[in-house]
C-alpha cells in the first residue's frame, strides 16, 4: 500500500487555497443573511406572543427567556460590530 500524501506533487498541494468569491452573488449574500435573520426573529417573536396570549400563566417565564435571548443577541451584535470595524 502506498501513502497517498507522499505521492502528491508540490503543485497539487499549492492549489488547495481557494480565492474569495467575487461578483454580484457575493455582494448580495450579506443582505440576504440579514433578511433571513430578521425573518427568523420575527417568526420566533410571533410564536412567543401567541403562546403568551393563549397561556397567560407563561408570561413571566417567557419574559425571563426573552430577556436572556436579548442579552445574547446584544453581545453578538457588539462582537460583530467590533469585527466589522477591525476589518477596515
Amino acid at each position: 500500500m502506498t501513502n497517498f500524501s507522499s505521492t502528491q506533487t508540490s503543485s497539487a498541494q499549492t492549489q488547495q487555497s481557494y480565492p474569495a468569491p467575487a461578483g454580484p452573488a457575493a455582494a448580495a449574500l450579506l443582505p440576504l443573511l440579514i433578511l433571513l435573520f430578521v425573518l427568523v426573529v420575527l417568526v420566533i417573536g410571533a410564536s412567543l406572543l401567541y403562546v403568551t396570549i393563549a397561556h397567560p400563566s407563561l408570561a413571566t417565564p417567557l419574559t425571563v427567556a426573552v430577556a436572556g435571548v436579548t442579552l445574547v443577541v446584544t453581545i453578538v451584535g457588539v462582537i460583530a460590530a467590533f469585527l466589522a470595524i477591525s476589518r477596515r
